[in-house]
């Protein structure tokens, strides 16, 4: 015999590690293949959802503004003649309207006047309230369903003219409950009595004061009340507006509303874009207020100067006796004369920018050179006069004063008449192309995308799900996942075979469960010697068993196709076993229900099958029920053997199956792990190797007890038996390196209760073959 260390402990080489969830498009096809009609379940059901959706919830109309914005005006002061291009831009671009458009000046006026800043919602049950709501007519309040009248059923109305709280109170849930005939109640966060009134009427009490103007309800009915804060009722007011550039730097900018009364949508919507205008309007007549103003302050100063200058050039012109000017007088005067206008004029523009701008402002700082520079050049105008008669020179600088003060004064004069006149037909630089109309259909829920969103949505969840299924809610489904994964190789892949689940429905109660009882001999046994010879069989038979009710799939259904794959198991497992130190195979399994003593069983059928002699022990001492594949109880089995209460030749038993002898696990024992634990199991073990070709052992689950680490350790290879579904990646991982650091030596696992699917491959070449040749034999 070959030296066990010899044997690695798998068969396979250590493949390269490969995710469970890495699958190829074959293996991917095959998977939506296999589970098509829960995807289409999961398509059906989201789909439908999505047509009550569209039935049931509450349209959504859209109404929309168009407003263009003019282009800016130049200089509003109207007074520079050069070097306008340095003044500041004064109108500003359409995504800056855009902003003003979203302020708190033109939204809150809006706010006030539709009360968006208090919120009412009836209160109705789930669905079938929003149900009845879709045969109501607002005003007309429903009879109250199933007699619930606190509940809203459809039509009831509610407007508010105003509502005031404490600030404790702001965004809390208030309670309006309707009384009959006008009258009503609000009612505190805890349901507190805060006020009582009537439509309306003003109430107030408790520091709040309301006023409704309009309530359709039946008594008791009750609504949920909320007075929002005035930011949080900006921002939730811009969550159904949307302002949008229509043609981008265009002017054009589109105002749009969103409700579920179609008319309230189109009202607020041109609401909204004559508030922007009237806000527009307001800021340029501030404009205008502002620079009128500015001109009015000034008028007096100027009027002065120009009545001090008049008074100057008269006295002086008296003195003087009326000079008429000479040629050379009059270049002078000229030259002087549009000198000075234009430094007067400079001046007042400075003055006016000095409102807005600060003295070291590139505006300021501009206007402050060209001063300069106008100054310098009116001294050299001046200095080449100098030889001018002094009497001369006195009377031109006079008459120059003169005329700069009236040009300057009679144009302050002019521009305020035209202010005047432009504030009053200001237009706010915008005008209203289109006006918001009612909208006929509304914009949510849209059926060209909840619909075929639905659909889609369904597809992809019955997808999803199941993926989910395959990787986190079942356990390891694919054989191959543990090949490479765990470097176990899978000797055989048993499908579902109804045929065993229909022996199973057919036990009956008290051979379903494994039976516990004193020891004593079995109902039928077969005594065999301790040197290997059968002797007489104490054939006792107790009525209630017998050969008939085997369950053995492999003896009732042997073409059936799970049969045939534990056929190839049969024989991998004979080549195996040519290779170890014993012929004891342990048949285990990371959990319960993998179908261990099932696949034990039946291995042991088809190894008898094949003509070898094979003893099958139920090594479960704590549940086991191999005894019931037979027709037959536990008592008198392992337990008594390995408590030296009954010889190991009256526990053998004969089971109807030439050249099987099986062994019960017995009554339950205290401690089981301590009888496996003692010399005797040893010895039972080796004396069974001596006198059959295989010795076959079913053992508890190995997670779950220390039972089958101490069988590991006696059986010269381990059969791993999981159940597609049932055990998870950490429980198969964890089954085979206990197996192997107990000194067990795991020779393959059984795949087992595969479901058969539209992708599995399953043959059934052996099952026709075998009809045929039952057939050739029969008419033989």
């Amino acid at each position: 015999m070959i030296p066990v260390d010899y044997f690695p402990s798998n068969s396979l080489p250590v493949a390269p590690e490969v995710e469970r969830g890495q699958l190829t498009g074959r293996e991917m096809l095959n998977l939506m293949r296999d589970h098509i009609w829960e995807i289409v379940a999961a398509t059906v059901v989201v789909f439908l959802l999505a047509v009550a959706y569209q039935l049931i919830a509450t349209p959504i109309y859209s109404a929309d503004v168009l407003v263009r914005v003019d282009p800016p005006e130049p200089n509003a002061l109207g007074l520079a003649l050069q070097n306008q291009e340095q003044l500041p831009p004064p109108a500003p671009s359409p995504s800056t309207e855009m902003g003003v458009m979203r302020s708190r000046s033109v939204l809150d006026p809006v706010i006030d006047k539709y009360r968006f800043d208090v919120s009412v919602k009836p209160r109705r049950l789930p669905i079938l309230g929003d149900i009845a709501d879709k045969f109501a007519t607002p005003g007309e309040p429903n009879g109250a369903w199933l007699g619930l009248k606190s509940f809203a059923w459809g039509g009831e109305v509610v407007k508010f003219g105003y509502l005031n709280v404490p600030q404790g109170l702001e965004e809390e849930k208030l309670s309006l409950v309707a009384l009959g005939n006008g009258a009503y109640e609000l009612l505190g966060p805890s349901g507190e009595f805060l006020v009582k009134g009537t439509v309306g009427t003003p109430a107030e009490g408790n520091g709040v004061s309301v006023m409704i103007s309009q309530l359709a309800a039946r008594p008791d009915t009750r609504f949920e009340v909320i007075r929002w804060n005035e930011v949080d009722a900006t921002k939730r007011f811009m969550d159904v507006v949307k302002i949008t550039d229509k043609v981008k730097d265009s002017g054009l900018i589109q105002i749009e509303y969103s409700d579920k009364s179609p008319a309230k949508a189109a009202e607020v919507a041109n609401a909204l874009g004559q508030q922007y205008l009237a806000s527009a309007i307001a800021s340029r007549q501030v404009n205008d207020t502002q620079t009128l103003s500015f001109i009015k302050g000034e008028l007096p100063r100027l009027l002065a100067d120009l009545r001090k200058s008049e008074e100057a050039l008269k006295t002086f012109r008296a003195k003087a006796n009326s000079m008429q000017p000479t040629a050379e007088a009059q270049s002078y005067l000229q030259g002087g004369l549009d000198l000075d206008k234009q430094i007067a004029s400079l001046e007042l523009q400075r003055t006016q920018l000095l409102d807005k701008y600060a003295p070291g402002s590139r505006w300021i700082q501009s206007i402050d050179a060209q001063l300069a520079q106008l100054k310098k050049t009116k001294s050299e105008f001046d200095g080449r006069f100098q030889g001018m008669p002094a009497s001369e020179r006195e009377s031109v600088d006079l008459i120059r004063a003169q005329k700069v003060a009236e040009t300057v004064y009679m144009g302050m004069v002019q521009k305020a008449e035209q202010l005047t006149v432009r504030r009053a037909s200001t237009t706010g630089g915008a005008h209203i192309l289109d006006t918001a109309v009612r909208p006929h259909r509304p914009v949510k829920p849209d059926p060209l995308i909840v619909l075929p969103g639905g659909f889609v949505l369904g597809l992809v969840s019955g997808v999803f799900l199941v993926f989910m299924r395959r990787h986190v809610l079942v356990g390891v489904t694919d054989p191959r996942y543990v090949e490479r994964r765990l470097s176990v190789p899978v000797i055989g892949e048993v499908l579902f075979s109804h045929q065993q689940s229909l022996l199973d429905r057919s036990l009956p109660a008290s051979a379903r469960k494994p039976l516990q009882g004193a020891p004593g001999r079995n109902a039928v046994s077969v005594q065999r010697s301790t040197d290997g010879g059968d002797t007489s069989p104490d054939e006792k038979i107790d009525p209630s068993f017998g050969y008939s009710g085997n369950k053995i799939l492999a003896e009732r259904f042997p073409h059936d196709s799970s049969v045939e794959a534990l056929r190839a198991v049969r024989t991998a497992m004979a080549r195996d076993l040519a290779h170890t130190r014993n012929n004891i195979v342990m048949v285990t399994g990371p959990t319960t229900s993998a179908g261990k003593s099932f696949v034990a069983a039946n291995l042991a059928t088809l190894h008898a099958e094949a003509g070898a002699r094979v003893a099958l022990i139920d090594a479960d001492m704590r549940r086991g029920h191999l005894a019931a594949f037979f027709s037959q109880s536990n008592r008198g089995g392992l337990s008594e053997v390995l408590a030296e209460r009954m010889p190991l030749r009256d526990a053998m038993r004969n089971v109807g199956i030439e050249n099987v002898t099986f062994m019960s696990c017995g009554a339950r024992p205290e401690n089981p792990a301590a009888l496996l634990t003692r010399p005797r199991f040893r010895e039972v073990l080796s004396r069974l190797s001596n006198h059959f070709d295989l010795v076959i052992v079913d053992t508890p689950p190995f997670l779950a007890v220390t039972d089958a680490s101490i069988i590991a350790n006696e059986a010269g290879a381990s059969l791993l038996v999981l159940r597609s579904g049932m055990q998870t990646e950490e429980e198969i991982a964890d089954t085979v390196k206990k197996i192997e650091r107990a000194g067990g030596r795991v020779a393959g696992a059984v795949f087992n209760g595969i479901p058969l699917r539209r992708s599995t491959k399953n043959y059934g070449y052996a099952t026709n073959y075998a009809s045929d040749f039952g057939d050739v034999e029969t008419t033989a």
